[in-house]
């Protein structure tokens, strides 16, 4: 999934909605530093998420090993530590099941 598939995903949700399993914090992937990663985060809301992943758009993030990596709507997202390199690419098929797993939220 790129960056901006995974925007329009969260554009087309409520901002409100709580997901148990999310994501925050934008970075250079550690295995690719061209693409983009997020660390997982728990009970966070789509709106949440989607300003983080606007955030990202025209942002150069420094590469785990150096070098400068701007990101844009066309570039590859995954679910990573930063500084790691977790294999877990954000797919249409992913980003659904956090979409799904919802908890209630706090008042």
């Amino acid at each position: 999934m790129t960056l901006g598939e995974l925007i329009a995903a969260l554009e087309a949700e409520d901002p409100a909605k709580v997901v148990a399993r999310g994501f925050t914090h934008p970075h250079s992937y550690r295995g690719y530093y061209h693409d983009l990663a997020f660390e997982p985060d728990r009970n966070v809301t789509v709106g949440e998420m989607l300003a983080d992943a606007y955030s990202a758009v025209g942002e150069t993030f420094e590469g785990w090993k150096g070098g400068d990596f701007t990101m844009g709507r066309s570039t590859d997202v995954w679910l990573s530590y930063e500084g790691c390199c977790s294999d877990e690419e954000i797919t249409a098929g992913s980003l659904a099941a956090m979409l799904t797993n919802t908890v209630e939220a706090v008042a």
